[in-house]
C-alpha cells in the first residue's frame, strides 16, 4: 500500500480567484414554482426565507442522480438554481419534462451571467466568511460588466487546481464523475441534500427504502496512486477480480489523486488494488 509521503499529502490550501461562465444559473418562475420544485428535488423548500438556499439532487424515478444544484429563494414566485457541474442545459430538460399542467417558466442564463470562485483567505476576506472544515471555496454569481475589486487585486486559479482541490476532499463532479447509475447513499450525499420527512418527490420512494435497509453495495472513496494520473473508467483489480471502476484522477505531486466507486461485498481492505491497465492504488478512504 501507499503512503501519504509517498503521495505528498498533505495538501496546500488554495487562496484566489477564478472568473467564468456558471455551469448552470436557471431561473424557475410562476405561481407553482414552489410546488413544482418541493415536488422534483430532494430537499424540504417550505421553509426558505428570500435569499435562503438548499443543496438539492434531480433524481429519476429509480432514485438514480441526474443532477445536483443550489436552490435560492429570491422573490415570493421566483427561485434560481445553481449548479458547480451539472449544466444549465441538463437542468432545463430534467424540469421540463416533468412540467404537465404546472403554471412555471424554466429559463436558462447565459453570457449576461458571471461566476467568480473564491477560494482560501482571498474568499474569507471579502465575503468575511469563516468556515470550519476542509472545504474553503465559495461560488458567487454577479451580472456580467459589473467587476468587483477582488476580481483585479488577487491571483487567478485554474481549473486543474480547483479539480485537485476538489478530488483532495471527496467531492464528485455530478454527473460526470456520479451520476445516472448511482445512488446518492454510495457517496454518502444523504447526510447533506436528502429530506427524509418532507413527503413526495421523485426518486422518493426508493430513497426512504434504502433509508429504512441503512445498506448500499457500493462506495465512492478517494484513491491515489504513482506515477502519471490514469484515464477514468479503468478497472480496479484486487487477485484478479474486478472490485471498483475509477471515476476520475488528476496529477499532483509525485503521483495522482481521484475517485472510484468500489465494491463493499467481497473486498479485501488490506490486500493490494491495482489498475487493470497495471499499477498500484491505494484506498484513501476506508469503506
Amino acid at each position: 500500500m501507499l503512503s501519504d509521503r509517498n503521495l505528498n499529502i498533505p495538501f496546500k490550501p488554495l487562496s484566489g480567484l477564478l472568473s467564468g461562465v456558471p455551469t448552470a444559473w436557471v431561473r424557475i418562475g410562476g405561481p407553482d414554482a414552489a410546488t413544482f420544485l418541493q415536488g422534483q428535488c430532494t430537499q424540504d423548500l417550505r421553509m426558505l426565507q428570500s435569499g435562503d438556499t438548499a443543496f438539492v439532487l434531480w433524481l429519476s424515478l429509480k432514485g438514480k442522480v441526474m443532477g445536483e444544484s443550489l436552490v435560492l429563494k429570491a422573490e415570493s414566485d421566483a427561485w434560481w438554481l445553481w449548479s458547480a457541474h451539472t449544466s444549465g442545459a441538463a437542468l432545463v430538460e430534467r424540469l421540463d419534462e416533468f412540467v404537465i399542467a404546472d403554471d412555471v417558466t424554466i429559463v436558462a442564463g447565459g453570457l449576461e451571467w458571471t461566476q467568480l470562485t473564491l477560494a482560501g483567505d482571498v474568499g474569507e476576506a471579502w465575503l468575511r466568511l469563516a468556515r470550519e472544515g476542509r472545504v474553503r471555496v465559495w461560488d458567487w454569481v454577479r451580472p456580467a460588466g459589473l467587476v468587483a475589486p477582488i476580481e483585479v487585486e488577487s491571483a487567478m486559479l485554474t481549473e486543474a487546481a480547483l479539480r485537485i482541490d476538489r478530488l483532495a476532499v471527496g467531492v464528485p463532479a455530478i454527473p460526470a464523475e456520479f451520476g445516472p447509475g448511482d445512488l446518492p447513499q454510495e457517496a454518502g450525499l444523504e447526510t447533506v441534500a436528502i429530506s427524509f420527512t418532507k413527503g413526495c418527490y421523485l426518486g422518493q420512494e426508493v430513497m426512504a427504502r434504502l433509508q429504512a435497509m441503512g445498506q448500499v453495495r457500493r462506495r465512492l472513496v478517494r484513491v491515489a496512486g504513482l506515477g502519471l494520473a490514469p484515464a477514468a473508467g479503468g478497472e480496479l483489480l484486487q487477485a484478479g477480480r474486478r472490485v471498483g471502476e475509477l471515476r476520475a484522477a488528476e496529477h499532483y505531486g509525485t503521483g495522482w489523486l481521484g475517485l472510484a466507486m468500489v465494491n463493499l461485498l467481497g473486498l479485501d481492505r488490506a490486500a493490494e488494488i491495482c489498475l487493470a491497465g497495471g499499477g498500484a492504488v491505494s484506498l484513501v478512504d476506508y469503506p
